[in-house]
Order: structure tokens, then sequence, then C-alpha cells
């Protein structure tokens, strides 16, 4: 019962247990579109969600990792913190407001609540992130309960008034993260609230690091963003949709793997006096660990995959087993480039890291030949974008962190770190 305990205690299962719920938060609302909207209708939400992810990603690295990494206490610092985490969550809500009016993916009036729910969903995240930064990491379970519950809720009560929609579930998403932001507000301890100073905000010193995390950060969701554009003009969204139905089945895995970033970032920030030889030995036995660890649950997800998969579709279109298999390897892949990719940002190398990941759009040109040269290569295309972040981890570790480079960039962030 002690060891349990002890267990239980370690900030590493925290964050795996916040990461666990928002994967569940997340996959229920997910699962629901893909039973109540049809593969069509799945494909064409997943284009909307993950435009909205593309956005919370910009704030959680100029600001989340910002506040992880930096000395969030500073006045200025923490007057950076707060603008910057309101210019982004106002652009986002204005890019998603009218990016969905021009497309007519919803009606005008639901266009202003796509907006408001894009930014629901980056205040929210840039507060669950303060409380991974104060250690609340239990604390997180309660405010994506909160989440899940209001938007199911909504739904329930929008689809015993008629017909579920696209619109009903920006709807539901709004609800859910306003009401998650209002909870981990109320956990988040009260010095820490983002409450003040505003004035003379140090941005520079922000952007310096946080401008690079926040591109980096911006790199897995702009790829998804492309996959998805590139498969639906290609071959339709009828044929994207098992795709993404098989995405959503093991999306949990790489939530967990983001789950472990957030452990690891503030965990290399410790170790950062002890120099990069000593963080690289840390990163590649986390790196060995979560590619194993993703690697067996993928196979464990494919055998499943016959008596979970109806679960998520109904019954009415069969969920890819090359699709599963391909995700799983993508997670895997993922997980391995996150240790080095964390390490080498505490010790001031982002740009190189940045520089490095762009090696990852290289996959997409794979995935263009499976659609034009193989029949059914739609299927493959998460496989074949597995290459990126493979090739990108391999790229960082041997030519980022292992090279003795003494130029400015390797130099530690020139700001005062956190306390």
């Amino acid at each position: 019962m002690k060891a349990v305990v002890r267990l239980l205690r370690r900030p590493a299962t925290g964050a795996l247990a916040g990461q666990a719920s928002q994967a569940v938060a997340g996959l229920a609302l997910q699962v629901a579109a893909a039973r109540e909207l049809g593969a069509a209708g799945l494909a064409t939400f997943s284009l909307v969600y993950g435009a909205i992810v593309l956005a919370t990603a910009v704030c959680s690295g100029l600001v989340g990792d910002s506040l992880t990494v930096l000395d969030r206490h500073d006045p200025g610092i923490r007057a950076g913190l707060h603008v910057g985490a309101l210019l982004v969550s106002l652009a986002a809500a204005l890019a998603g407001g009218l990016l969905s009016a021009v497309t007519d993916l919803v009606p005008p009036w639901a266009a202003v609540v796509l907006g408001l729910a894009t930014a629901a969903f980056v205040v929210e995240d840039t507060l669950r992130r303060l409380l991974m930064a104060t250690g609340r990491f239990w604390s997180l379970p309660l405010v994506d309960g909160t989440s899940l519950a209001l938007a199911l809720g909504c739904l329930a009560v929008l689809g015993a008034t008629g017909e579920l929609t696209l619109t009903s579930f920006v709807v539901a998403l709004l609800a859910g993260q306003a009401g998650a932001a209002a909870v981990a507000w109320a956990l988040i301890p009260g010095p820490e609230r983002p409450r003040g100073p505003w004035r003379r905000p140090a941005l520079a010193e922000v952007a310096a690091f946080g401008a690079w995390r926040a591109t980096a950060q911006t790199i897995r969701p702009a790829m998804l963003t492309l996959l998805r554009l590139l498969v639906i003009g290609m071959a339709g969204a009828a044929a994207y949709g098992p795709l993404e139905v098989a995405r959503v089945y093991t999306a949990p895995t790489l939530v967990l793997v983001a789950g472990m970033g957030s452990f690891l970032l503030p965990h290399f920030v410790s170790l950062r006096l002890r120099g990069p030889a000593a963080g690289l030995r840390v990163a590649d036995r986390a790196a060995a660990g979560l590619t194993l660890g993703v690697l067996a649950i993928g196979l464990v997800a494919v055998v499943a995959l016959p008596w979970l998969g109806p679960l998520l579709t109904g019954g009415d279109y069969a969920v890819p087993v090359a699709a599963v298999a391909g995700w799983s390897v993508y997670a895997a892949a993922s997980a391995t480039l996150l240790p080095y990719s964390s390490l080498a940002s505490v010790h001031g190398r982002q740009r190189r890291v940045l520089a490095h990941r762009s090696l990852e759009f290289a996959s997409l040109a794979a995935v263009l030949l499976l659609l034009l040269l193989v029949d059914g290569g739609a299927a493959w295309a998460p496989l074949a974008l597995a290459l990126g972040p493979a090739l990108t981890a391999l790229a960082v570790r041997q030519r980022v962190l292992r090279h003795d480079d003494r130029s400015s960039d390797a130099r530690p962030v020139p700001v005062p770190v956190a306390r």
C-alpha cells in the first residue's frame, strides 16, 4: 500500500494522470462526432478541431513553455506572459471566426461561437500549463472532467431538441472549455493566478524563448492539418473519415506522450546545472522507455481493434488496421523525439531544434507518393508520416545535443530561470 502511495505522489504519475484525463475528454467528444456526424462529417469536424489545436499550440509554446522555464515571478516576464496569452487568444478567436464565416463551415452566428470556443480553448490550456508548472498535476483530472461533463451535457440537450450537427459540437466545445477554465482558475494557488501585473511587459524576453517553442509546437498540428487537407483534397472526405477514426482510436497514446513532455521539460530544467551530457543520458533512457511503451500500447490497440472499432463507428464503416498501426508507429516516433527536443530547448538550442524539425514536412512527400501511386494508399498515410519525427529525433540527438557547438545559439537562455 505504501508503494502505491509513493507512486501516486510522484510528479510523473500526476502528469500522466492529467494527460490521461485530457485524452479521455477529447476522445469522448471525437467518438461522439464519429457516431453522430458520419465519416464525412467527422472529417470536417477534425479540420475545425485541428485548427483550434493548432492555435492552442502557439500559445502553449509561447506562454506555456515560457512560464515553465523562465522566471514567471519576475514582474516584467509575468506581465509579458499575461499580455502574450491575451494577444494569442484574441488573435485565435478572430481567425477562427473569420475562417469559419468565409468557408461556410457553420452558419454566420455560429462563426462567433467558434471564435469564442477557440479563445476558451487557448485560455483553458494556458491555465492547465500553469497548474503543471506549480506541480498541481492531480488537479488536472477535475479540470478535464468538468470539460467533458459540460460538453456531453450540452450535446445531450441539443440532441433532445433536434439533430446534432457540426454547430452543435462547436457549442459543446465552448461550454466545456469555458467551464474547465473557470475550474482551473479556482484550483491555481492564489499568488500564481494571472491577475497582474500588466504594465511594462517583457515581451522581448518572453518571445526570445517562447517564439521558437511556439513555432516548434505548431509543427505537429500543422502536419496533421496538412495531411487532412491532402487526403481530403485527393481522395475525398469520406476516404479520410476512417483515417480520422483510427487517429481518434490511438489519440490517447499521443496525449500520454504529451503528458510526459509536460513533466520532462521542468525535469530537464532541474538538471540544467549538471550540463548537457548528464541530461543526454536521461533523455536516452526516457526516449527508449517511451518508445517501447508506446509500441506496446499500439500492439494492444491493433489486437483489440475488432472489438473496439465498431464502438467508435457504430458499425457504419470499418476502421483500417493499417491506419491504426501507422498512427501507433507515428506516436512511437514522436515519443522518441520528445526528450531530445525538450533537453535541447532547455539548453537554449531551440532554434536548431526548429531547423531540424523542418525534416518532418518531408514525410508529406511520402504521403503524396502513396496517394498517387498506391491503390488504397490513404490507409498507409500515417505510417509514412512517422518518417518525419523519427528522422528528426536522430538528427537532434546527433547534430544538436552531441555536437560541441560554441555558437550563441548553444548558450543558455539569457533571462532568469524559474525559481
